[in-house]
């Protein structure tokens, strides 16, 4: 198999983060992940199948932390993705000082700071690379419920556009992906009466990542893509 160079996921002991690095590493990458913490590093280490996945310990909302990561994935970069984010859901009127805080860290600085520490490593691969950023179908449809959410991922969505505006001469793809509800284990027991063949599985979406990074994908930069699956 090929070697396709080195890929960060960002995000990459979640459901999503998981199986895209698996594709990824299936496809010939040298992958590696993050965790937030030993516990989570743990979890990821436990989970079925990743062998050959390096995973690290990083803080995205840290500057430092992310800074750190990059210097010890090293140059250069073929691909990156990030994963990480959070939810949360309620009427505009209840919405407190600390939760738009908390969503907008989670959402939007983790997302700029990934892709400000990435891009010096991305910019020294031959051929150029590949980036991919998490963002979800409320952001381009909101939702009752949904301000603070919509609003969050949809600046996620908007920093891929610019990012693939400003890197465009040094051949770094910027993509964002917009998923509906997936199909993973904790979505089926928050929502237990839902159509679970509707979604889509998380397999399936990380399959559109990895052709989004790859050389194949070069044409394709300042995209905001869904992948709603049947939901």
């Amino acid at each position: 198999m090929p070697n396709k160079g080195k890929a960060v996921v960002a995000g990459g002991a979640g459901a999503l983060g998981l199986s895209i690095a698996r594709t990824l590493r299936t496809q010939g990458y040298e992958t590696h992940v993050t965790a937030i913490d030993a516990n989570e590093e743990s979890r990821f280490k436990a989970s079925p199948d990743v062998q050959g996945i390096t995973c690290h310990i990083a803080n995205f909302s840290d500057g430092a932390s992310v800074d750190g990561l990059f210097r010890k994935v090293g140059a250069p970069l073929a691909a990156m993705v990030t994963t990480i984010g959070g939810f949360a859901a309620g009427p505009i009127a209840s919405l407190s000082p600390e939760e738009i805080d908390r969503m907008s860290a989670l959402n939007v600085k983790t997302t700029l700071l990934a892709l400000k520490g990435a891009y010096p490593y991305l910019k020294q691969n031959p051929g150029g690379a590949g980036v991919v950023v998490v963002a979800a179908r409320p952001a381009a449809l909101g939702g009752p419920g949904m301000a603070l959410y919509a609003a969050t991922k949809a600046a996620v969505a908007n920093i891929a556009l610019s990012a693939a505006q400003e890197w465009l001469n040094d051949g770094i793809t910027v993509n964002a992906i917009l998923p509906s509800t997936m199909d993973t284990p904790g979505n089926r027991k928050s929502m237990p009466n839902a159509d679970f063949s509707k979604w889509p599985k998380t397999e399936e979406v990380a399959e559109v990542v990895a052709f989004l990074v790859s050389e194949k994908a070069r044409i394709i930069s300042g995209a905001a893509i869904p992948v709603y699956g049947r939901a």
